[in-house]
């Protein structure tokens, strides 16, 4: 592996979701990459398992349909529940998301799929977006391939490659870091990351059993809220996949402590009983942070996904961020390198999507430390559980003979429900619970915050409209044209066509009333907004729409010229240069 080094467009650093979808957008695009990533083959052991709304929409834009994730994912209604519980079958309360009509009612009325969410493991995600790139000639993936370092010149990117003890060079243009939460791209090119960096550490264990027959209610999560084995089932896939994951309360605990024989006692007393064939495939530990890179660019370098954000997990929010970095990003990327803009339109990369990454956090850290309010409501000191760890792991009663130390392990450990009594205890007990679980609804109804988070700068020139904000910005949603909102999406009067099918991923989109096209300047999609309802595409303005789906520029259609387009949109360097205005004028089919 010596002599002048390989080429291509982009190098792509991390064959994970973040690394898979930038591949796969930037080949819609014409643009060649290599996707380089250490390991072997994708990690069996499951991370994230939720897709938001949005993501769904996007992965649509790469030719992955709804029928092609269902087939791994769980089914929806188990999707939709929450469980709260002392073993699995000992309910203290539950949330349902399709309980509420009003609720199925704003996912139909606001989402092309009707799906807001889908209960999928990162493992099997990505095992879909592999079989994608692997059939896409735009694209190279090397997996046992680890990146090593990069030396930036003029033109682009040279990065130092090993393949066990050979290595090889290779160029592009830029290469995107996509390396997860230890990224050591971001670590090469010195970007540091702003927030907690450690604030609770965790063991999970994976287990591939079918534990249908021990569940009497089938949901995507179990808050087990039992002294002796507190944690999350996290039903991946109830027929399929089961995480446990658990806190490690530090320094008592080690992550050494959890052998095997350990966590499937604790899953057994989680699940209130023996099962045979529960057999550990995994066990992983991590620590949960809440943290923002300094800067997503150095250079031809961009960060991508967890190698720019590390959130916690509560809310499912990290990967999805993750998709939705790498569709604002690509489109540009493709520009820059056809020439059509210039280089400082990828700094709005930033600009857009860092906003984003740090409201998202916050949520993130706010739907871990709200759990607790559950927890002490049953009668279980946040606190609690930490200090009855140092208590059995300190002196003396870690130096009792094995009897008593396992008897008073077990009075210790029902001090707390001797406070709540047999089921739930007294009424104002019940009431407490039953009112912190409904407070957890942020943590799992998000629509709002997946779909309707709004850039306030970058790539988009302000109309100076207000954002309408509903009372409950995180689970409503309110649909918006104003620069820099995905655009709604609504069916058209004519043909049940969705607005989001008219949006292309290869040029803009212009909704505008079709007797205005004339004066249209080409190489956009053109698109009668009249064809869809007012309350959604608004009638007396004109909407140019970026192929990420949100509005670059809203203008007055009345005494609308396309020079007022032309100059719009070439403040920005987006589109329509003076040389390319003579580009024919595709209509859209009505």
């Amino acid at each position: 592996m010596s002599g002048l080094p390989e080429q291509t467009d982009i190098t792509i650093v991390g064959g994970g979701p973040a690394g898979l979808m930038s591949a796969l957008l930037l080949a819609r695009l014409g643009v060649r990459s290599v996707v380089l990533e250490r390991n072997e083959q994708t990690d069996e052991h499951p991370k994230a398992h939720e897709l938001n709304a949005r993501s769904i929409e996007i992965l649509s834009d790469v030719g992955i349909s709804v029928e092609e994730l269902e087939c791994e994912a769980s089914p929806l209604e188990d999707a939709s529940r929450i469980q709260f519980c002392r073993s699995i079958n000992e309910e203290l309360g539950h949330i349902d998301l399709l309980e509420d009509p009003a609720r199925r009612e704003k996912y139909e009325k606001h989402l092309r799929q009707t799906l807001p969410y889908m209960n999928l493991s990162q493992s099997e995600f990505e095992k879909i977006l592999v079989r994608h790139v692997e059939e896409d000639e735009f694209v190279d993936l090397r997996f046992g391939h680890a990146w090593r370092s990069a030396e930036e010149g003029d033109g682009g990117i040279t990065s130092e490659i090993g393949v066990g003890d050979e290595h090889y060079r290779l160029e592009s243009r830029y290469l995107l870091g996509c390396d997860g939460a230890g990224s050591r791209v971001r670590r090469a090119v010195d970007i540091s990351m702003d927030g907690p960096s450690n604030i609770q550490s965790f063991v999970n264990a994976y287990d591939e059993a079918d534990l249908r027959e021990y569940v009497e209610t089938p949901a995507k999560l179990y808050w087990i809220l039992h002294p002796e084995c507190p944690g999350t089932l996290v039903a991946h896939h109830t027929a399929r996949r089961w995480v446990y994951a658990m806190p490690i309360n530090d320094p008592w605990e080690r992550p050494e402590d959890f052998t095997k024989e350990v966590l499937v006692g604790r899953i057994e007393r989680a699940l209130g009983t023996p099962v045979p064939e529960l057999k550990i495939r995994s066990i992983s530990t991590w620590h949960m942070t809440a943290q923002i890179a300094q800067t997503y660019r150095r250079g031809r370098v961009l960060l991508v996904g967890d190698a720019a954000h590390r959130f916690p997990p509560t809310g499912g929010l990290g990967m999805n961020t993750g998709v939705a970095d790498a569709h604002n990003l690509c489109w540009k990327l493709a520009r820059v390198l056809r020439g059509d803009s210039s280089d400082a339109l990828l700094d709005t990369y930033e600009t857009e999507r860092k906003p984003i990454a740090e409201m998202n956090c916050a949520e993130s850290l706010e739907n871990f430390h709200k759990i607790f309010e559950v927890i002490e409501a049953v009668g279980l000191s946040a606190d609690g559980l930490r200090h009855f760890t140092r208590l059995m792991k300190g002196t003396p009663i870690k130096y009792l003979p094995k009897p008593l130390w396992a008897g008073m392990s077990w009075l210790l450990t029902r001090v707390p429900y001797t406070l709540v009594g047999g089921a739930l205890g007294p009424g104002s007990v019940r009431e407490r619970v039953q009112s912190a679980i409904a407070n957890q609804m942020n943590h799992f109804d998000r629509l709002g915050l997946d779909i309707g988070y709004v850039y306030e700068s970058g790539a988009l020139i302000d109309d100076g409209q207000e954002v309408a904000l509903p009372e409950n910005p995180v689970a409503d949603y309110v649909p918006s044209c104003r620069s820099g909102a995905r655009v709604p999406h609504c069916w058209s009067k004519s043909d049940e066509r969705s607005s989001h099918e008219e949006i292309r991923y290869d040029r803009f989109t212009l909704f505008a009333p079709a007797s205005m096209f004339g004066l249209m300047p080409g190489g956009v999609h053109l698109v009668d907004s009249l064809n869809y309802p007012d309350e959604f595409i608004p009638h007396d303005r004109v909407l140019l729409v970026r192929p990420d789906c949100h509005v670059a520029l809203n203008i007055s259609a009345d005494g609308f010229r396309a020079e007022t387009l032309v100059a719009g949109c070439a403040e920005l360097e987006l589109i329509l240069s003076t040389e390319r205005r003579n580009v024919s004028i595709e209509r859209a089919q009505s």
